[in-house]
C-alpha cells in the first residue's frame, strides 16, 4: 500500500479533498500541544505526531467509503481542525516537522502500521484486545513507560451508590437493575487496567473497564473518568475510582513521548519504543 497524495475528509459535516501533507499538519496540531516545552522538544514532538498522523491517513483510506469520504475529523478517526494551522502558536514548529518528515510512514511488513496513540498511559500501555476487544498486533504490546520525567495524570471519581446506579442505568450493558449493591474489579491486566468489572444490583453485570468508562463519560464528559487504569474502593455512602492516565492506553503515550523528547531521544527511538518491530 502506497502513501496517498490526498484524502477525502469530512470537516464540520462537509466532505473536502485535502492534500495529505496539509491533513498531517492539521491533525498533528489538533492532537498534541506541547505547552511549556522548549522549541527543540516541540519540534521533536511534532515530528513524532506527523509520522503517526501520516501513517494513520495512509492506513485508513476508505474507512468511511460508504459515506463518501476516507476519514472524519473527530476522535473516531483522529482529530483534524484545520483552523489551528492559522491560530496555533506551534504552527511554525509543526510545519517544519511535517516538511522534514514528508512522505515517511511507519510500516509493519508491507502494510502501514496501526499507529494508535493516546494522551497519557499512566505509566504502562495496554493492548487493543484489553482496551476494546480489538485484534492483536505484535507492535502494540502492553509495556512499561517508565520515563523518570513523565508527568502522568491522576484522577478520581467519587459518587454515592445512588448516583453510580443512575449513571449505570443509562446503558443496558451496565444496568444493575435496581440499587447498586457492589462494584468491584474482578480482573486486571499487566498494565493495571480493569479488564473485567462486576456490577451487582438485582442482577449482576460484567463489563470491561473501558465499557464502564464509556458509560460514565457519555453522561459526565471525557475528563470525568479518564482511563480504565483505576482501582475501586467502597466509601461510607458509595464507591470511588482512583485512576491514572487519560485515554485508551494503546500505542504511543503522548506524555511519555514528550518526556522522551525532553531527555533528547531520537525520533526513531521514540517510535521504536511505542511501535516495536515497525520500520
Amino acid at each position: 500500500m502506497g502513501v496517498p497524495a490526498h484524502l477525502r475528509v469530512r470537516v464540520a459535516g462537509r466532505v473536502v479533498t485535502v492534500p495529505l501533507e496539509d491533513y498531517v499538519l492539521g491533525a498533528a496540531l489538533s492532537e498534541v500541544t506541547p505547552s511549556g516545552e522548549s522549541a527543540r522538544v516541540a519540534t521533536r514532538v511534532y515530528e513524532v505526531q506527523a509520522i503517526i498522523a501520516r501513517t494513520y491517513g495512509a492506513s485508513h483510506v476508505g474507512r468511511h467509503a460508504p459515506e463518501g469520504f476516507d476519514v472524519c475529523d473527530d476522535t473516531h478517526c483522529q482529530v483534524y481542525q484545520p483552523g489551528r494551522i492559522k491560530t496555533s502558536t506551534f504552527s511554525a514548529a509543526a510545519r517544519d516537522a511535517v516538511r522534514r518528515t514528508a512522505g515517511r510512514i511507519l510500516r509493519f511488513g508491507r502494510q502501514p502500521a496501526q499507529t494508535l496513540f493516546h494522551a497519557d498511559c499512566g505509566g504502562h500501555t495496554t493492548t487493543p484486545a484489553v482496551a476494546w476487544g480489538g485484534p492483536a498486533f505484535a507492535y502494540l504490546p502492553a509495556s512499561p513507560d517508565d520515563v523518570p520525567d513523565a508527568r502522568h495524570r491522576t484522577w478520581q471519581f467519587d459518587e454515592t451508590a445512588a448516583e453510580w446506579a443512575a449513571l449505570l442505568r443509562r446503558d443496558a450493558r451496565t444496568d444493575p437493575g435496581g440499587p447498586l449493591e457492589d462494584l468491584r474489579i474482578v480482573q486486571a491486566d499487566v498494565s493495571g487496567r480493569a479488564v473485567l468489572v462486576e456490577i451487582t444490583g438485582t442482577q449482576v453485570r460484567r463489563v470491561s473497564g473501558e465499557t464502564l468508562r464509556t458509560v460514565i463519560t457519555a453522561a459526565r464528559g471525557v475528563r470525568s473518568f479518564m482511563s480504565s487504569r483505576f482501582q475501586l474502593s467502597r466509601t461510607s455512602n458509595g464507591f470511588r475510582a482512583d485512576g491514572t492516565g487519560f485515554g485508551h492506553g494503546v500505542g504511543l503515550c503522548q506524555v511519555g513521548a514528550i518526556a522522551r523528547a525532553r531527555r533528547g531521544d531520537a525520533l526513531a527511538a521514540i517510535l521504536a519504543h511505542y511501535y516495536p518491530g515497525t520500520r
